[in-house]
């Protein structure tokens, strides 16, 4: 059992991009004169992180991390609504800059953040919209006609 051999396939390109990153609740942000945002992560409350915190003098608040105009922009699109394709787009046109060339900034700085536990990635099952979009495609062509197999019959 604790040597499981099942690996989670790793996500397609397609379906990294319809990934919908989401904010940590626990971030604190604070934002500066000159528009930049600074994020705290407060630590955690466990005995030996307490103790290493005396130690060392770590605050509770967590170290800031300060994110610059484009990052800060990138930080204003995470809403938990919006996938990481429609950020990349959103990003490219505001910063006039090609599509490849947004995508690999805004991809490092989103796994930057994931790492450091600012943010985390929801990931969209598209088998499953893909399902629902198909029953509302049948529902609306049927909608006030009655099905072919039971028109003759009456």
């Amino acid at each position: 059992m604790f040597l499981s051999s099942k690996r989670n396939k790793p996500l397609t390109r397609e379906q990294s991009l319809r990934c919908v990153p989401v904010r940590n609740e626990h971030v604190e942000e604070t934002r500066s004169d000159s528009g930049e945002v600074t994020l705290y992560l407060p630590r955690r409350e466990v005995w030996w992180v307490n103790a290493l915190a005396k130690i060392f003098y770590i605050p509770k608040k967590g170290r800031g991390i300060v994110l610059d105009e484009l990052g800060t922009s990138v930080w204003d699109m995470i809403d938990g609504r919006t996938n990481v394709k429609q950020v990349i787009e959103r990003f490219a046109g505001t910063y006039r800059l090609s599509k490849r060339e947004a995508e690999l900034s805004i991809v490092a700085h989103l796994r930057n953040l994931a790492k450091r536990g600012l943010i985390g990635i929801a990931v969209v099952d598209a088998a499953a919209s893909g399902k629902r979009s198909a029953r509302k495609k049948r529902k609306s062509r049927s909608h006030g006609k009655q099905p072919q197999s039971t028109r003759g019959a009456r």
